[in-house]
């Protein structure tokens, strides 16, 4: 009876730290614009991980030199602090599955949630919200790793590319639909 209670104990630990794991429904593009109440094209100029005093969890600080608010208002450098990350010294750390992390040197287009009463910020819909800006010969493009097609179809905001794949779109092209939508009455 004992080994059956144990063993069934065994089985269910897994279980019940699966729980924790962040999960988002897919997002169509123009309700990340929609929901964003600030939007920026950046480059990540650093990263720092800390306990944070008021709430004692690990957390991430991410600075960005902004060079484009395409929505919103924030200034040329816009911090934000998200749940999770590795502490400098290494010993703790706390990985939150889905919230995005960001390189320092590499560009972005981020379309922030509101900041919480404790004061973090994460992007809408955790990764869906964080597009990666590429340098490609024909210019710069923008993905999040879903396609355009997937996130386009309730609502016409994209023409389907013609010389990219799907899951990226011209940096130019992105911002002026991002604009364009914001400017439309919801």
């Amino acid at each position: 009876m004992i080994r059956n209670l144990l063993t069934a104990l065994c089985l269910s630990l897994p279980l019940a730290f699966s729980a924790n794991a962040a999960s988002v429904f897919p997002l169509m593009l123009d309700e990340i614009i929609d929901t964003a109440p600030v939007a920026f094209h950046g480059t990540c100029i650093a990263n720092r991980t800390e306990r944070d005093v008021a709430t004692n969890f690990i957390v991430t600080i991410t600075t960005f030199a902004v060079r484009d608010v395409i929505k919103g208002n924030i200034q040329a450098t816009h911090v934000i602090k998200q749940i999770g990350g590795v502490l400098p010294s290494g010993e703790a750390g706390m990985r939150v599955g889905g919230v995005p992390t960001f390189t320092v040197g590499e560009e972005y287009v981020v379309f922030l949630a509101g900041v919480s009463s404790g004061g973090f910020s994460s992007p809408i819909g955790l990764s869906q919200g964080k597009f990666t800006v590429t340098q490609k010969p024909t210019g710069k493009t923008v993905s999040n790793g879903r396609s355009f097609k997937e996130m386009n179809l309730r609502k016409q905001l994209v023409d389907s590319p013609t010389e990219t794949p799907s899951n990226e779109l011209g940096l130019e092209e992105f911002i002026e639909i991002v604009r364009t939508r914001s400017r439309e009455p919801k």
